[in-house]
């Protein structure tokens, strides 16, 4: 089954990531597929975890009740959104900044790259979104700082990318990344306060 092999990509990538980054690299799968079989699953589930949250402690007062349904389907859709935006049109850009570099290697290298790098911000937000108070829980996100280590390991065997220019690769990529996560956060929060009273926007 299909949910199987994502598991098992999941596990390889996180803990021998350098004999499956040689395995990817050989894979000839569409990055349709990829989206649809590895990154959505982790992104809906993330999503649902946070519309959930946001579902449950939404206040019962009665002028902001009625936003409570409405309200938690759009932090569904944004929290959807996000996550596909900075993964697509990052990868667009890493993948054109790579072949000015002189990166060859697999068709759509840097997108695959980065959807399979990205796995540990996958877990991170998802763990994040349950909103636990459990001790320490506030640390869990340190977790996302493993998908730079994945994505240093994966260039070389992706995009053959020399050694001398692979950290000015990953910093343009972490930048790239960091920007466009700031560009669509900034959308969606514009978004949210045309939509919503402000004092349904404190329950995120």
């Amino acid at each position: 089954m299909r949910i199987f092999r994502t598991i098992k990509r999941l596990v390889r990538i996180l803990f021998v990531p350098k004999h499956e980054w040689v395995s990817i690299a050989n894979e000839s799968e569409s990055i349709g597929l990829i989206i649809k079989y590895y990154a959505w699953p982790f992104i809906v589930l993330g999503a649902l975890i946070k519309a959930g949250s946001v579902f449950v402690k939404f206040t019962n007062e009665a002028d902001l009740i009625q936003f409570k349904i409405p309200f938690s389907l759009t932090i569904l859709l944004f929290y959807m959104i996000v996550p596909l935006f900075v993964l697509i049109v990052g990868g667009v850009i890493i993948d054109r900044f790579g072949k000015s570099i002189g990166a060859t290697g697999h068709k759509n290298g840097a997108l695959r790259l980065l959807i399979y790098s990205y796995t540990p911000v996958f877990i991170a937000t998802i763990l994040i979104n349950t909103e636990s108070h459990l001790q320490y829980f506030q640390y869990v996100g340190v977790i996302s700082v493993y998908a730079v280590v994945l994505f240093w390991l994966g260039m070389t065997p992706m995009l053959h990318i020399l050694p001398e220019r692979r950290f000015k690769f990953l910093v343009f990529s972490a930048l790239t990344l960091v920007f466009l996560f700031f560009v669509i956060m900034f959308i969606i929060r514009i978004s949210l306060n045309l939509l919503y009273p402000e004092g349904v926007i404190l329950f995120l």
